[in-house]
């Protein structure tokens, strides 16, 4: 744990500690009990909301929205295919197929590797901090698609 988390959590703590001390001021009419009964709470709950706003912040960070393949959006939106690629992956959907059926339905491949290697660029999306660089490969064998995967290279 780093040195800044106890600080954050009691920054977290001293709003915590008045707003659970007033909700207290109903129900608890024994000053010194209300104040007791107050810091055991916030003891509690102020490292949960800490971890709940951390959980929160690496959501939000690390979203990469997944779309279903739709043949119309993966031909206009070059930049944004990485969101189809898991979908294009997953559901096996270029398995088995030959190089033509491959081309009418996602595309000829710029960056083809050799004739049975074609790699497509799906775009840059955000990684954490950082950028990801988003390919899918696809191998062929006997002329027909033997492995889709998608690769990811994070700068």
């Amino acid at each position: 744990m780093s040195s800044e988390v106890p600080i954050i959590i009691l920054v977290i703590s001293i709003p915590v500690f008045f707003i659970i001390r007033r909700i207290l001021k109903k129900y608890i009419n024994n000053n010194s009990r209300r104040t007791l009964v107050s810091m055991v709470v916030t003891l509690i709950t102020a490292p949960l909301i800490y971890s709940v706003l951390i959980i929160v912040f690496f959501s939000i960070l690390f979203y990469e929205p997944q779309l279903d393949f739709n043949k119309e959006r993966w031909m206009k939106i070059e930049q944004g295919r990485y969101k189809m690629r898991d979908d294009l992956v997953d559901s096996k959907i270029l398995n088995g197929k030959t190089k033509k059926e491959v081309i009418d339905l996602i595309g000829r491949s710029r960056s083809a590797d050799s004739t049975n290697v074609w790699t497509y660029d799906l775009g840059t999306s955000g990684a954490g901090l950082g950028w990801q660089f988003n390919y899918l490969e696809i191998k062929f064998a006997n002329d027909k698609v033997n492995t889709v995967k998608k690769i990811e290279i994070v700068d």
